[in-house]
């Protein structure tokens, strides 16, 4: 069974698109990341967890099912979050024109995968 940090590593190599990526319980308790500077880790998950709860909000106000994936096109890439259980998500960051349907199935399985340790088995719900 692999690693939260195994999981992100293969979703690197499996998604071409996928540039960085970082696993987040909670308001900000990474437990991976391959983001090389802290900086840019704690801006990732401070964004990630803006929009994450922005589009929960907005969900939650149309009367939507919860949330569980969400994409925003930027003009300099894109950014993917699948959420899951237990307040755990993973956010992961591409260049510009990016397989979008792919990259979000890659994104929910790196996601589902490095949750399969946790004590409730498969905590994403796609």
């Amino acid at each position: 069974m692999p690693t939260p940090q195994e999981a992100l590593n293969e979703l690197l190599e499996m998604s071409a698109s996928v540039r960085q990526a970082v696993l987040v319980r909670g308001a900000g308790e990474v437990l991976a990341s391959t983001f090389a500077s802290g900086d840019a880790e704690r801006a990732m998950v401070q964004a990630g967890r803006e929009m994450l709860e922005q589009a929960r909000e907005e969900a939650k106000k149309m009367e939507r099912a919860a949330l569980t994936q969400l994409f925003v096109e930027t003009g300099s890439g894109c950014v993917f979050i699948a959420a899951g259980d237990k307040d755990t998500w993973l956010a992961a960051t591409t260049g510009t024109e990016p397989t979008v349907g792919l990259v979000l199935y890659d994104v929910g399985t790196a996601l589902k995968t490095a949750l399969e340790g946790e004590p409730d088995g498969d905590n994403y719900s796609k």
